[in-house]
């Protein structure tokens, strides 16, 4: 049996949040912690990243980067060109408001 969905605002069913809990970083560094259903207002893609994208010569078997978004109005990190190619694809989209990696 499926778990039951829940009503979000806007009247759009979701799934149930219960027991999920994000935990993020604030531009200024300090770590917070809330559950998953109070984090709906939580600007992520202006959160400080919690590790770096590595990049070296030679023997590196991913190929990260940076991608322009015109969606935020800055960079979004990726570690491959499948997580470039998803970003891309999000930010063409009229639809998407924000992304953050």
């Amino acid at each position: 049996m499926l778990p039951a969905l829940e009503l979000l605002s806007g009247g759009v069913a979701g799934p149930p949040v219960e027991g999920f809990e994000v935990a993020y970083l604030d531009p200024g560094g300090s770590e917070f912690r809330r559950p998953l259903a109070d984090a709906w207002a939580v600007r992520f893609e202006d959160a400080a990243p919690v590790r770096t994208f590595a990049s070296y010569r030679g023997g590196q078997r991913n190929f990260p980067g940076l991608w322009w978004s015109s969606t935020v109005g800055g960079h979004i990190g990726y570690e491959s060109w499948l997580e470039r190619d998803h970003v891309m694809l999000l930010d063409f989209d009229p639809s998407v408001v924000g992304i953050s990696s």
